[in-house]
C-alpha cells in the first residue's frame, strides 16, 4: 500500500496534459507520464534528469510486480534493481522515501511545476 501511495502521488499526479502542452517536438507515440516527462526534460535541457527517471520506472515496476506477484520473475528482477535485501521492508521503503525526496528537490530546484 506505501508503494502504491508513493506511485499516485508521485507519477499518477503527474499532469499529461501540461507536459503534452508544453513539448515542441512530435511525441504521438509516448506512453506513460514517465516518458512525456522524460521527454520534456530532455526537451528544456534538464541536466541530471535520468537518475530520477530510473528511480520512477523502478518505482512503477515495483508496484506493478509487487501487488500480488511476490514470487514472479518481474518482482525478482525489481528486487535486484532496487537492492531490496532479506525482504526488509522498512530499510527498503526508507530508500524509496530517499529517492521519492530526492525526485521532488529536483522538480523543485528546475522549477518544474507539472501536477
Amino acid at each position: 500500500m506505501l508503494v502504491l501511495s508513493l506511485v499516485k502521488v508521485l507519477i499518477d499526479s503527474l499532469n499529461e496534459k501540461k507536459i503534452i502542452s508544453q513539448l515542441t517536438g512530435s511525441y504521438e507515440k509516448l506512453v506513460g507520464s514517465i516518458s512525456k516527462l522524460e521527454a520534456w526534460l530532455i526537451e528544456k535541457n534538464r541536466e541530471n534528469y535520468d537518475e530520477h527517471i530510473k528511480f520512477l520506472r523502478n518505482l512503477q515496476k515495483l508496484r506493478s510486480s509487487g501487488t500480488g506477484h511476490r514470487k514472479g520473475k518481474g518482482y525478482q528482477k525489481i528486487t535486484k534493481a532496487l537492492d531490496m535485501k532479506n525482504e526488509n521492508y522498512a530499510e527498503t521503503f526508507s530508500n524509496l522515501l530517499k529517492g521519492a525526496i530526492d525526485f521532488i528537490i529536483f522538480m523543485d530546484d528546475n522549477s518544474v511545476k507539472l501536477v
